[in-house]
């Protein structure tokens, strides 16, 4: 057997720079073989041009093929073509020309040209071209694998086909700098067998991804289970159920109906049910309940994980939940900084909120017991070290070079992303203070209803333009969280984290690197950093695998697949009801409209207990006042889209940076968020990446919940379920490198500590 002989030629403006010629003398007739060039059109004329291949031979292509792979054309912006052609003589010809984004078939009789076919040339449906002869017939095909093929045109060929010659040409109309490049290959060959290597390379590309499937193939995909909230009130039809922008009755309870529609479109899963929903006219639409039913190509499908089913309507920890949302609607505009000595003052909204949810509501799922150093704070390792607010959300980094004022030091806020930077402050929302009532929404019960119903009350937020200032309280977290798309606070971590220098982040002076020596190190799975450990190499580092890179292409990656898993959750599983829908319940109950099984500890707090003093006489309802004036969006709550991302992106910071890192520095936003200013308690020397980057996935988390939208189970699952969803990206992407005894190590939620290499999960 002869090997293929492999001429590598391009046309590119007028000269030829490769065209590939693959040549088998055991796949093709020896009359079948196309010869190096014997002679080539020349150079490009001034007005254009062209350049060609033609057979030293000829062809007898009678009940026989020519076929070529066509890997490119010339660019279709200019005016250039690139053709496949049979030839009697220079006016008598067959051919395939793909030109200006068309692909047409053509011949010329005698030296006029006539065009068979034209369709929009598609570069992967029609790869391979061929010109075939059988019967009698000539026909113009197309493949997109060379294997199966279509015919374009076919007719009586115009001309002896028994003695032809076989041409491949490239060429512009007129002179273009820029035309690009055509490239042919697989001459009369299927193009299968390739060079060792590259072979090599495809095979262990598919023993790769054989491997990735036998993982995901592996897993055992949970049964879903949910409260069973649909069927548990059957004569109040759903009420524990979302609703928003479906129908509603008079006092805002789901008309049966319309909440049927929506559950036969999630049963069939067919798209045109979807479009069959019944809302009320002009409503606004509902997000994405289609998402969790996609595929995933990589990591965990997003119906390989679950969540246990929500608290019950009618149960004492929804009722608890429900208390702690109303607590922190009250102390929205309370600033951070003062929550230790508001605690002391009897009465005030900070110490009756400790005394409220350690009494009235211990089960509501938040730390216990209740102090002003851990109200409304998250529960997992970290989160309760240190001021509310993560250093993540409020530090920039310090960079010697730049002037003071402008990021020159961590107190400053500036994240140096380049050249660029990001501020920290932002522009946020008057509170309660300022604007009276109208800071909270949706406190009247027309306003509620309406919205309920699908009115778009977006965009009605009242912006604080006095100046930008750093998160000081729950109320600007809920602003930050309004507009943000999750990932936002995570490439600012990542930034922080891959740019921050050593020394001390407040002097202003130093002569460390930014980006260069770095503050922050990798974890010890890191094949080239931290410097002087047993990975580190001698010779390289970093960039594309296990370097920035990686990082930011893994948290936009895990952000989209974390969002699917939890939105199967949503519409396919649970389908629970936003605090506000609750709310409209107890606001109901409590005004006569109607009555339903709540628990009594929610309605005990609000005739006789501590939530009385302000409910209804601070807004004039039970109603739970909202942050945004649009209230929640259009899905359910449970689990919750923020803290699933939040958990993803938090696990896979975790894992490429050394948790146990220590916050030098730390500090806290001022009362008016102006400043940063040092934060010097006890515990300040007791701050770590990991603590740090837990407490910045609950911020995002549960400022949704001081918003109003979410509830403290939807914070609490849903971390966790962003995890498991970064454990399956990061298995199945530790199949895949190169590099030597790389792996990924980092501490879980539950505080256990893991490692990841080779496609096992193993603890460390």
């Amino acid at each position: 057997m002869l090997e293929r002989q492999v001429y590598q030629e391009v046309f590119q403006l007028g000269r030829l720079v490769s065209v590939h010629a693959h040549l088998t003398r055991d796949e093709v007739l020896p009359e079948h073989q196309l010869e190096p060039t014997a002679r080539v059109q020349p150079p490009l004329a001034p007005r254009g041009g062209r350049q060609a291949y033609l057979s030293r031979a000829a062809y007898d292509l009678t009940g026989s093929f020519i076929q070529i792979e066509v890997v490119q054309t010339l660019l279709s912006a200019v005016p250039s073509d690139t053709t496949f052609v049979a030839r009697l003589d220079g006016n008598n010809v067959v051919y395939l020309n793909a030109s200006r984004g068309s692909l047409g078939c053509s011949q010329r009789v005698a030296g006029s040209t006539t065009q068979l076919a034209r369709v929009p040339y598609d570069p992967e449906g029609h790869r391979w071209w061929r010109l075939r002869e059988s019967g009698g017939v000539l026909y113009w095909e197309v493949s997109a694998d060379g294997q199966a093929w279509t015919a374009l045109a076919s007719k009586a060929p115009p001309f002896s086909v028994s003695s032809i010659f076989v041409e491949i040409n490239a060429g512009v109309a007129t002179v273009s700098p820029s035309p690009g490049v055509a490239i042919f290959d697989s001459f009369n060959t299927s193009g299968t067998r390739q060079p060792r290597r590259i072979e090599e390379r495809r095979l262990s590309v598919l023993g790769t991804r054989e491997k990735v499937a036998q993982l995901a193939a592996a897993r055992l995909h949970p049964e879903h289970f949910n409260n069973n909230d649909e069927v548990n009130y059957p004569d109040r039809p759903f009420i524990g159920n979302y609703s928003k922008s479906l129908k509603h009755d008079a006092v805002g309870d789901p008309d049966p109906i319309s909440y049927g529609s929506l559950l036969r479109a999630l049963e069939s899963r067919t798209p045109g049910e979807f479009e069959k929903i019944l809302q009320p006219p002009g409503a606004l639409k509902l997000t994405n309940p289609q998402a969790g039913l996609t595929f995933e190509l990589a990591g965990l499908d997003a119906q390989a994980v679950t969540q246990p089913p929500a608290p019950r309507f009618d149960g004492k920890q929804a009722a608890a939940e429900m208390g702690e949302l109303y607590w922190m609607a009250l102390a929205r505009d309370v600033p951070f900084i003062n929550y230790a000595s508001e605690a002391g003052i009897a009465n005030s909204i900070i110490e009756r909120a400790i005394r409220s949810l350690g009494t009235e509501f211990p089960s509501f799922g938040g730390p216990a017991p209740v102090t002003a150093q851990n109200l409304f704070r998250g529960i997992f390792p970290g989160e309760q070290v240190g001021p509310y607010i993560s250093q993540f959300f409020w530090k920039g980094n310090s960079d010697p070079r730049k002037p003071d004022g402008q990021g020159r030091d961590a107190d400053e806020g500036f994240i140096t992303y380049g050249s660029q930077v990001i501020d920290q402050r932002q522009w946020t929302v008057k509170g309660f203070p300022d604007i009276g009532a109208t800071a909270d929404y949706l406190t009247t019960f027309t306003n509620w209803l309406a919205v309920q119903n699908g009115r778009d009350d977006r965009g009605k937020d009242q912006f604080d333009t006095t100046r930008r200032r750093f998160i000081r309280n729950l109320r600007d977290g809920a602003n930050f969280v309004h507009f943000d798309q999750v990932v936002n606070a995570f490439w600012n971590a990542a930034f922080l984290l891959l740019s921050e220098p050593l020394g001390n982040q407040l002097a202003g002076t130093g002569a460390s690197r930014p980006q260069v020596d770095k503050e922050f190190p990798c974890g010890p799975g890191n094949p080239y950093d931290p410097p002087g450990t047993t990975n580190d190499s001698r010779t390289q580092m970093g960039f594309a695998t296990f370097g920035p890179v990686h990082l930011l292409q893994l948290l936009m990656e895990v952000a989209g697949r974390a969002a699917r898993a939890v939105w199967w959750q949503k519409w396919g599983v649970h389908r629970r009801l936003r605090p506000e829908e609750y709310g409209g319940r107890i606001d109901n109950h409590r005004s006569g409209r109607r009555t339903y099984p709540l628990d009594a500890s929610i309605l005990t707090s609000l005739s006789t207990g501590l939530l009385s003093a302000y409910f209804p006489s601070r807004w004039g309802s039970f109603l739970l006042p909202q942050a945004y004036s649009e209230g929640c969006p259009t899905h359910p709550a449970y689990g919750a889209g923020h803290a699933t991302i939040s958990g993803a992106c938090t696990t896979l910071l975790k894992a490429f940076f050394d948790e146990s890192t220590p916050i030098e520095n730390p500090l806290i936003a001022s009362a008016d968020g102006t400043t940063l200013v040092p934060y010097t308690s006890a515990d300040a020397g007791q701050m770590t990446v990991g603590g740090e980057l837990n407490k910045l996935a609950s911020n995002i988390s549960l400022f949704r919940n001081a918003a109003g939208v979410h509830w403290r189970s939807d914070h609490t699952e849903s971390l966790v379920l962003g995890e498991r969803v970064a454990i399956g990206l990061l298995q199945e992407m530790s199949l895949t490198f190169n590099e030597d005894d790389a792996f990924f190590q980092f501490t879980r939620f539950d505080g256990t500590l893991i490692r990841i290499v080779d496609g096992r999960v193993e603890p460390s």
